[in-house]
């Protein structure tokens, strides 16, 4: 079985699948760093990959901040993940939308930081403890797939 793809590619302006708006002048730079914990947390596993490959099956983490506060030096922040099947197809309860799988939980985690690059760390922070989280659900739902 080839292994499971994961899509990184953010470059679709609109559906971005990393959104860090609410970290103002910084969200470039935040969405950035959202993707390269994403790659990081897969570059080991033989079961996934995020490099291109013909005819990709697989999911997208949709990964958005939806709380910040602080500054550059301060910082705390909440990111949530959603699993989206990739690629998106055609069904009639979802139209063109890709269907989110299902998880036991919401995958979403907190942290304040201090110290320099303080917003890069608190998404570290929490992208370590949650993105592990999502590799049950997605072996799980790719073996129906």
């Amino acid at each position: 079985m080839p292994p499971i793809f994961i899509n990184t590619d953010n470059s679709d302006k609109k559906k971005k699948i990393y959104i860090a708006n609410k970290a103002g002048g910084a969200s470039a730079d935040a969405e950035d760093k959202m993707k390269a914990m994403i790659i990081q947390a897969f570059a080991d596993s033989s079961e996934f990959t995020t490099n291109k490959v013909d005819d990709p099956k697989g999911y997208t983490l949709f990964c958005e901040m939806t709380e910040f506060s602080g500054s550059a030096r301060n910082a705390s922040c909440k990111i949530v993940i959603e699993i989206l099947r990739y690629p998106a197809s055609y069904s009639k309860g979802h139209g063109k939308k890709a269907e989110k799988v299902m998880t036991s939980g919401e995958l979403s985690g907190k942290a304040e930081v201090s110290g320099k690059d303080a917003i890069s760390q608190c998404i570290e922070a929490i992208m370590v403890k949650i993105v592990p989280k999502t590799i049950p659900a997605m072996i799980a739902d790719f073996a129906h797939r």
